[in-house]
């Protein structure tokens, strides 16, 4: 009935099949081109009597221990070729509303994992929430891919990253006085950039007289130095409106600096005062 299910636990202990409306629920794995294989399903409850072991979880076939197979060959979460695919099956089974997942070292099987019903959670060896891999907790959790703060600055420290040299890869020209293999001694990095030549600071291309053709490279350090040639090439003038003393880093032409310039009002016994002098 339900083609993405192979059962191998017809002597174990919980020999009994998966409740029906698990199986459906499970039928993303076909379209994940995964199958199942169960070798512990599910068991009588405790007042049933009969053969059972372990959690309730299993009751009726609420959950199963299973391999899983993708175009013939079984999967193994310790392959990191597979995990992404072990990811798959708990973020996707999670949104379809399975709730219980367990696998990791120490675990039943290499490569098997527990899929099913009961109370949500996710564990390694022992039973227990604390043992499980972090590829499983960021799995159910949705944060598969996610880097923490704590990780992106030890990404950063441990790649020593030279912004010039990010800039000189994009084809820019570096500050007067850079010194790259200097550099890459005092902190380790790299000393790729040693050799390129250095041109005259010019402090009309940026606040490091660096040029950035057409902002590659280093998206964030191109912006911040295509803002500053924009500030420093083009003249600033006094904006007078209420806000008062802002710039503008635009050109202006006469007539907008006319239209900037404060309205003055006269009262009808000045303006006789003015026409006496010819100031009219």
């Amino acid at each position: 009935m339900f083609d993405y299910i192979t059962y191998r636990n017809q002597g174990a202990t919980r020999s009994q099949p998966l409740d029906d409306g698990l199986a459906k629920r499970l039928g993303y794995l076909k379209n994940l081109g995964v199958s199942m294989e169960v070798f512990s399903g599910g068991q009588p409850t405790a007042e049933e009597g009969g053969p059972r072991t372990g959690s309730v979880r299993h009751d009726h076939g609420g959950a199963a221990d299973a391999f899983f197979y993708k175009d013939g060959r079984k999967l193994d979460w310790a392959n990191e070729a597979d995990r992404p695919i072990f990811e798959q099956i708990v973020s996707q089974g999670k949104a379809n509303c399975i709730t219980g997942f367990g696998a990791g070292p120490g675990y039943m099987q290499q490569g098997s994992m527990h899929i099913g019903g009961g109370t949500p959670g996710v564990w390694g060896a022992g039973g227990k929430s604390a043992n499980a891999p972090e590829w499983l907790t960021n799995a159910y959790n949705g944060t598969t891919g996610a880097v923490s703060p704590q990780n992106a600055m030890a990404q950063v420290q441990a790649k020593q990253i030279d912004p010039v040299a990010e800039v000189l890869a994009a084809g820019g020209n570096a500050p007067a006085g850079y010194n790259a293999q200097a550099l890459a001694g005092s902190t380790g990095g790299s000393t790729a950039a040693a050799s390129a030549p250095a041109a005259p600071a010019d402090t009309s291309k940026g606040l490091l007289g660096i040029d950035v053709p057409g902002l590659t490279g280093n998206k964030n350090l191109g912006g911040l130095l295509a803002l500053s040639q924009m500030a420093m090439q083009q003249p600033q003038v006094a904006d007078d409106t209420p806000r008062g003393g802002l710039l503008r880093s635009q050109p202006i032409d006469i007539q907008t600096a006319q239209q900037l310039q404060p309205k003055q009002t006269y009262k009808p016994w000045e303006m006789m005062s003015m026409f006496s002098r010819g100031r009219a």
